[in-house]
């Protein structure tokens, strides 16, 4: 929810009065949300589609026109020209509904289970999927690979696609004070994640474990999830748990990434980690797999690109990085430039602002909905429908908007 929150903020911002929706687990209808202005929560319609039962089934048809009914009427009480579906998934129905009965416009942004996962949905969620897609007056994706599976998707179909990376607030994520002091000054790794199945973490563990990374290293681990346990016995099990910090959930990160000097991401399945612009915002070179900023910039720019599921390669450009300080300064430079350059909030708030429009001429001085159905933390951002691989930099232009003194 925090980057959906952000992209309705950031709208109403440039003048589009935009409403957000979070579906939810219990009944109610629509209600208002108290912690922010044009935030709604909406209840659940116990779907069918994610699970097909007689109960299910049952449910969905009671509960369903009712929440229909519900959003239809805000939709022409607040004369609503554009639904944003965020991460599609089963509530979508409601949403395809009012595409076909009103005068208004769906895009569908797809951010990464809601379509790489999809050959593992049963067969209703995955009809419903093919129809968002089928029937979405433009479709964005926050990474190429998102883009090409809704092609995949709907073969031989005319789709109107865009590409939009993702964005960070490089005000917010910046390089460490001028006047700031690490408390620890051995070499440091970091992972940021929520310690889903698909980061990996336990292959960060093991590449950290491996004997080229010097001894006098440690590694810090932020966040919680599924497999921090696993982690955390893993480490204990390759004895090297006297070096790995799990710090746990943090409501502030920046501080943890000022105290590193390489920041870690071994995931197997992303959309564009969004963990990934922060630490280059902060000033952070990284070793990654392939996923966002790391599948799309030059090699060896800002970071060292690994394949997935290889704990030695991991550990082996993890060790280059962290043995080469003056090769981290200069990737950590161009890193920020990136943030400053071709991943700023205003690029990507505009980019979408531009779509809006071109599906639909009168929605710049509309409003914009917005749904994100699983009330995800990881919204992503995007370029446009042609957006091209990123330049290379030269040393002269990082200079020139350097201004943070690393």
């Amino acid at each position: 929810m925090e980057v959906a929150e952000r992209l309705r903020r950031t709208l109403a911002n440039g003048g589009v009065e935009t409403h957000l929706f979070i579906p939810h687990g219990g009944g109610g209808g629509i209600q208002a949300d108290p912690t922010a202005p044009n935030l709604w929560r909406l209840g659940s319609t116990s779907s069918a589609f994610e699970h097909l039962t007689f109960r299910s089934l049952l449910a969905t048809l009671s509960r369903g026109p009712l929440v229909y009914w519900g959003l239809h009427q805000f939709v022409r009480s607040y004369r609503i020209k554009t639904i944003v579906l965020i991460y599609p998934n089963s509530c979508a129905w409601l949403f395809l509904l009012l595409r076909h009965t009103m005068n208004v416009s769906l895009i569908a942004s797809l951010h990464g289970n809601d379509v790489t996962k999809f050959e593992s949905y049963e067969a209703p969620m995955r009809w419903l999927i093919v129809q968002v897609l089928r029937t979405a007056d433009a479709i964005i994706g926050c990474a190429d690979h998102l883009v090409r599976k809704a092609r995949e998707l709907c073969p031989g179909r005319s789709m109107n696609l865009h590409l939009i990376p993702n964005c960070v607030d490089s005000t917010y994520f910046v390089p460490p004070p001028p006047n700031y002091v690490r408390t620890k000054f051995q070499p440091t790794f970091i992972h940021v994640s929520n310690f889903a199945a698909k980061k990996r973490t336990e292959d960060i563990v093991a590449a950290f474990a491996d004997e080229r990374i010097p001894l006098d290293a440690r590694l810090v681990m932020v966040g919680d999830g599924p497999c921090r346990d696993a982690a955390i016995d893993q480490a204990r099990s390759l004895g090297v748990s006297q070096r790995i910090e799990f710090v746990g959930m943090q409501s502030d990160v920046r501080p943890f990434l000022w105290e590193a000097d390489v920041f870690v991401l071994a995931s197997d399945d992303e959309g564009a980690p969004l963990s990934l612009l922060e630490a280059m915002a902060c000033g952070l070179p990284w070793v990654s797999t392939a996923w966002g900023p790391a599948a799309i910039l030059p090699p060896g720019e800002c970071g060292l690109v690994v394949p997935p599921r290889s704990p030695r390669l991991l550990a082996a450009a993890m060790a280059e990085l962290i043995k080469d300080p003056e090769r981290r300064l200069d990737m950590a430079r161009r890193a920020r430039y990136r943030t400053q350059t071709d991943f700023r909030e205003e690029i990507y708030v505009e980019r979408h602002l531009q779509l809006i429009r071109s599906i639909q001429p009168q929605s710049a001085g509309g409003r914009i909905a917005q749904t994100n159905p699983r009330g995800r933390t990881d919204y992503q951002a995007l370029a446009n429908a042609s957006v091209n691989k990123p330049q290379p930099i030269t040393h002269e232009e990082v200079g020139r908007t350097k201004s943070d003194g690393r």
